[in-house]
This record gives structure tokens, C-alpha cells and sequence, in this order.
């Protein structure tokens, strides 16, 4: 049996926004979300509405990468057949961006144990956005395999077979505790793709703020400075720009809408009355979506 290299590390599926994100954001306030589900208990309405997020997430996922690919931070191992160039540098265009680490390259004249580990620094491998290069050794004409004889040559026009571990796209978690105003670290549920010397988001309302990174752990943030404001557990903190997060919420309104649900207005005379906003359907809502996101789409690992 042969498994692929990459099935741990595509399709998860992350939430991009928060429940109060979705409760008090302008473009929700005429959706009644306290409905989702009919005579049902407010534990069940918040649940439906975190499935929504979810599923809402997956929809922009899917726009910008197909059936596999994701926004959130995640690390990915990909492989295939390389040539250097001219140069004897390999570049490496994943199909995932943008690129925030390359933590494992493996290169020889086939998969298995033909492979043979790169020590990979910031000597020999540098990154941008969208792909990175790892530089040819310093002695060239290496040979790879037990004997040295009938491998893969690292040379110009030489088929390579190399397999790579990466980490791309934006840091997106929820606060696991709450914290105080001053506080100097932040509990979360991971920290995968953020790094000392980033900036972050909290994304908490009225308490939203910019927090810059000192160090991480697995579970823990501490920052370069105090924060401004108390937050509570469930808060999002993301590098993900907020247009993202803004089509989520479409989409979210988006399939709300689908199910009938409409909002509710006081007219003059006090009397509430049923209408939709405007004459918007949910495909307008979808659409809006699909446009804020149009920037971030990828084909085939290139913008």
C-alpha cells in the first residue's frame, strides 16, 4: 500500500469569523438569528449559526482553491518531478499561498528511498509569497543513491524528484481564556503560522486592536506590549485580511436567506411588519461575496 504524502494536510475546514462577529455585523442586522431553527433553545441557535460559519468558511475555501485547499494556516507536503535551472536552483511553486515556511525538502531520483534530506536554512532556501527556491549545493554534480552511480544528477535539465513540507496561508485561531486589559499573553487553540515580530488582529468589536507578536508556543501568544482592552473566550485572532472574513458573512446572510428568513421593522404606528432588505435575494449576498474574495483566488498554485 502507497499512501499520499498529503492526505493529513488538505480540506480542514477552520471558521474565519466568530459568532458576534456574525450577531452584530451591519451587513447581518436584518437577519433574525434567534430562528434558525424553530422553537429551538438559544444553545441550539448558536450552534446552527457556528455551523453556518463553518460551512460559509468552506464555500470561500472552495472559491479560492477548489475542493482542497484552505485560507487558514496549515502545513502541506507536496512532491513531483523537478528540473534546476541554468543556475542549478530549484523553485518550487506550491499550490497554496502565500508561503510563511518551508520546514522539510527531500530530493533524489525517485519517491521512497530514493529521496535524500536537504538541510534547508535561510543560506540555501528564500521564500516570497508564492514560491521559493532552494540554491544549488556548493558542490555541484552531486549523486544520489547507495551506490552514486545510477541516480538523479542535481545539474541543469536533470530530473529530480523532490517532496516538500511547507506552511502557507494566514494564522486564524479563537481565544481559549479570557484576559484582562494590560494582559501580555493570549491563550489559544493553536498558533500555526504566525511567528515573533508579526502583527495580529483581535477581532473583538469595539475592542478590536493590533497586537504585535514577541513569542509563541503550541497554545500561547505573548505579546510585545499589553493590550488596550479585555477580551473574552471565542474571540478571533487572524492575520487574515478582513475582506475575507467580510465574504464569510455574506455567505453566512446568504444561505440564511435561502431558508426564507427575512427581517423585522417597526413601522410608524408600532405595528412590526415582515420584509427582506431592499429587494436583495441571497444570490446578491453570494455574489458580494464571491467579489471581495475574487482578489485571493488561485489556479492551478499560481495568483
Amino acid at each position: 500500500m502507497v499512501v499520499a504524502p498529503f492526505f493529513q494536510t488538505e480540506g480542514i475546514v477552520e471558521p474565519y469569523v466568530s459568532l458576534n462577529e456574525v450577531k452584530f455585523s451591519p451587513t447581518a442586522s436584518a437577519i433574525d438569528f434567534s430562528n434558525l431553527i424553530e422553537n429551538a433553545s438559544q444553545v441550539a441557535q448558536d450552534r446552527a449559526l457556528s455551523d453556518l460559519i463553518k460551512r460559509a468558511s468552506s464555500k470561500a475555501d472552495i472559491f479560492c482553491y477548489g475542493p482542497l485547499g484552505t485560507l487558514n494556516a496549515t502545513s502541506n507536503t507536496e512532491n513531483g518531478w523537478y528540473r534546476p535551472n541554468r543556475d542549478g536552483n530549484i523553485t518550487f511553486t506550491p499550490s497554496y499561498t502565500p508561503v510563511l515556511e518551508v520546514t522539510d525538502i527531500q530530493v533524489g531520483w525517485g519517491p521512497g528511498d530514493g529521496l535524500q534530506e536537504i538541510t534547508i536554512s535561510s543560506s540555501n532556501v528564500a521564500i516570497d509569497r508564492y514560491q521559493f527556491i532552494l540554491t544549488a549545493p556548493t558542490t555541484l554534480g552531486l549523486y544520489f543513491g547507495s551506490l552514486g552511480i545510477a541516480g538523479a544528477r542535481w545539474g541543469y535539465q536533470s530530473n529530480m524528484w523532490c517532496q516538500y513540507t511547507y506552511i502557507n496561508g494566514w494564522f486564524n485561531t479563537f481565544t481559549t481564556a479570557t484576559s484582562a486589559a494590560g494582559a501580555t499573553t493570549l491563550h489559544v487553540t493553536d498558533t500555526l503560522g504566525l511567528y515573533p515580530g508579526m502583527t495580529f488582529t483581535i477581532w473583538d468589536g469595539m475592542n478590536d486592536e493590533v497586537v504585535t507578536v514577541a513569542s509563541v508556543t503550541a497554545t500561547t501568544i505573548t505579546l510585545a506590549s499589553p493590550t488596550q482592552y479585555p477580551h473574552g473566550s471565542g474571540v478571533n485572532v487572524s492575520t487574515m485580511p478582513a475582506a475575507i472574513k467580510q465574504a464569510v458573512i455574506h455567505f453566512i446572510v446568504a444561505m440564511v436567506k435561502e431558508r426564507g428568513q427575512g427581517g423585522l421593522v417597526i413601522n410608524d404606528i408600532g405595528e412590526p411588519s415582515a420584509i427582506s432588505a431592499r429587494s436583495e435575494t441571497s444570490y446578491e449576498d453570494e455574489l458580494r461575496g464571491e467579489v471581495l474574495l475574487e482578489p485571493f483566488k488561485v489556479i492551478s498554485g499560481r495568483q
